[in-house]
């Protein structure tokens, strides 16, 4: 059966910011690797509403291009950061502002690297996006994907650290409620957990090339340090 994998960029990030790890990942795994066409507007549109289904809409609209380019029949999503969460909202089996959009029935696998789930201890993150997936399909709510959330250990915050520690301090206790931890500069580590599924902690992985040049998608070597098991996913090389 063949397969295809699909990049969802994070929070106003743009598609060819990710052409590089597309790349990467179609020379280590075979498979076909697209990325969904998002532009700051999407964010900007989504945030202004609190509504995501214009987001949701283009990720349905790329699934469905890839599986007429690709005669693809199965899918993994990959989701870097906030594109973590629309990856999960995806799957959902029922409406989700409206539409149903079932990625489920199509996706193998979610890969979330930097992702800003919530925390082990409590679900609510205060941003539209993550209380919607984590109120519609909290944790790892499908036992037919496999889910691989994924956290860089890049940079502890500190109250009155460097400049980049403290910018990272501030960012820790928005996300996940507490500064002094560890995470990838943006996303701590604790709240890239789904459920009893804590995070595959990569040390010296930053959350983007503008934290840190060793960020999730910079190189072959960083990438195979995240990417699933081929043979225990079940997943063919094309």
């Amino acid at each position: 059966m063949k397969r295809a994998i699909v990049i969802i960029g994070g929070y106003n990030s743009i598609w060819p910011f990710y052409l590089k790890m597309a790349r990467l990942l179609e020379d280590l795994t075979g498979l076909p690797t697209i990325g969904v066409p998002l532009t700051p507007w999407h964010w900007w549109q989504a945030g202004r509403k609190e509504d995501g289904s214009q987001i949701l809409n283009t990720v349905a609209e790329t699934v469905a291009w890839a599986r007429r380019k690709f005669s693809a029949k199965r899918f993994v999503l990959v989701g870097h950061s906030a594109g973590g969460v629309i990856g999960r909202l995806y799957l959902c089996d029922e409406p989700v502002w409206g539409t149903v959009y079932a990625g489920v029935q199509h996706v193998d696998s979610l890969i979330t690297l930097g992702s800003p789930h919530g925390t082990w201890q409590r679900a609510d993150t205060g941003w539209f996006l993550g209380d919607m997936a984590n109120q519609r399909v909290p944790g790892a709510a499908y036992d037919t994907v496999r889910y691989q959330p994924v956290v860089g250990r890049y940079i502890q915050g500190r109250r009155d650290g460097t400049h980049k520690e403290q910018r990272a301090f501030r960012l820790y206790r928005i996300i996940g409620g507490q500064g002094d931890v560890w995470g990838d500069g943006m996303v701590p580590v604790e709240s890239a957990g789904l459920d009893n599924i804590r995070p595959l902690v990569l040390d010296g992985v930053a959350h983007s090339g503008k934290v840190g040049r060793q960020w999730y998608g910079a190189s072959a070597g960083i990438i195979r340090r995240w990417w699933l098991d081929l043979s225990s996913a079940g997943l063919d090389r094309g």
